[in-house]
């Protein structure tokens, strides 16, 4: 059986588990929350493991809304992006430690959103509603 679970919260002793829609709209709703509240954008790392293989979604959303996307399994990494060739760099927080991604990988928290969704439904493949880029 495949399961996938969520690290976001600093401390955090067991991982959530996304087993439907409700849930990935939980856990971005409670980041859009908390990230609204420290002004900060926030990451969450959706992971799925088990006999047959591993991937992982890091995402990101920013209080004013947009965030990013990133897609890491055996096949490669690759990361969202809106087209843009900015090489500006943004900070995020992982569990408070600072992570900093491209501008550029910044899309609509719409994209976002439905990214963890399909990542949830399809046990972890590559959301195909984005646009990708080599990370």
């Amino acid at each position: 059986m495949v399961v996938v679970t969520a690290w976001f919260e600093p401390g955090q002793a067991e991982p959530l588990v996304l087993a439907e829609q409700a849930d990935v709209d939980a856990l971005l709703d409670t980041m859009i929350r908390e990230a609204s509240g420290q002004d900060i954008p926030v990451i969450a790392e959706i992971n799925r493991q088990d006999a047959d293989g591993w991937a992982v979604l890091h995402v990101g959303v920013r209080p004013a809304g947009g965030g990013f996307i990133s897609h890491v399994s055996p096949a490669g990494s690759v990361i969202s992006t809106s087209g843009s060739t900015s090489p500006e760099l943004v900070s995020y927080d992982y569990m408070n430690n600072e992570r900093e991604i491209p501008r550029h990988a910044e899309v609509p928290l719409e994209i976002v959103r439905q990214a963890a969704r399909d990542f949830v439904r399809s046990n972890g493949d590559r959301p195909a509603g984005v646009t990708w880029a080599d990370a």
